[in-house]
Parts: structure tokens; C-alpha cells; sequence
């Protein structure tokens, strides 16, 4: 797989976290919307991959509720990505969602995405990184 440097139309909040000399990947926003059946606000969140960490700022899972975090997960902590389906309980109804699961030497965390397809995109690029 033939990896393309991105260096334009990043985020200010991504940018900032770059290490001398590294370089971006990937990136993709991951747009949460938010309301029960009305005109919930959407925010913009994002996740990105650099040729050194994984860089992220959107609600990730934490004790059964999402919690709003940007996080650095440096490579050489992540054991493993998967991609999971789930009933989302909270709001009105279960709508259906998927969550994209690093595990790293401090435990799992549980990143919201919007389809299953984005997680294998975000899991294929991790594994052309990290080779």
C-alpha cells in the first residue's frame, strides 16, 4: 500500500502535536451528532495517524458513557485494533453504532466511528505504519 504525506487542510488542534520531522498519514474527521430525532448539534471530531502515534480528540467510552478526550497513543503501545458493533443504549431508541478498539499497555479505548468501513480503513493504514 503506497502511503501519501498530508500537509494541508489539517486542524490547528493536530498540528500543534506534531514531533519534529514527523509526518501525517492519515486523517479523517468522525463526526458525532448529537439530539434525540430533532436538530442535534453535530460536532467535528477527528483522528489522525502519523508515521510515529495515533492522535485523536473525540468522545471516547469510558464506564458506559462517552467522555469528550484528545490522547496521543504512541505505536509502540498499541498491541492491537479492532473493529466492533454495538446497541447504543443512551438517547432515544439503540441505534446501532461501531467502535473502533485500540489496545494499548494501559488498557482499551473505545473510539465512536461512524461505519464499520472507516474502522478498517483507520486499522489498514495503522498496519501499513506500523509495519
Amino acid at each position: 500500500m503506497k502511503l501519501t504525506p498530508i500537509a494541508e487542510g489539517l486542524p490547528g488542534d493536530l498540528t500543534m502535536q506534531l514531533m519534529p520531522e514527523e509526518v501525517v498519514y492519515y486523517f479523517s474527521y468522525i463526526t458525532i451528532t448529537g439530539g434525540c430525532g430533532g436538530s442535534g448539534e453535530k460536532q467535528d471530531y477527528w483522528i489522525g495517524l502519523t508515521d510515529k502515534r495515533v492522535l485523536y480528540k473525540t468522545k471516547v467510552m469510558e464506564d458506559k458513557s462517552y467522555v469528550k478526550k484528545d490522547g496521543i497513543l504512541p505505536f509502540e503501545k498499541i498491541s492491537f485494533l479492532e473493529v466492533s458493533e454495538a446497541q447504543d443504549s443512551q438517547g432515544c431508541g439503540q441505534p446501532k453504532g461501531f467502535h473502533l478498539r485500540v489496545s494499548t499497555s494501559g488498557g482499551t479505548i473505545i473510539i465512536p466511528i461512524p461505519t464499520k468501513e472507516k474502522g478498517y480503513e483507520i486499522r489498514q493504514i495503522y498496519s501499513a505504519l506500523n509495519q
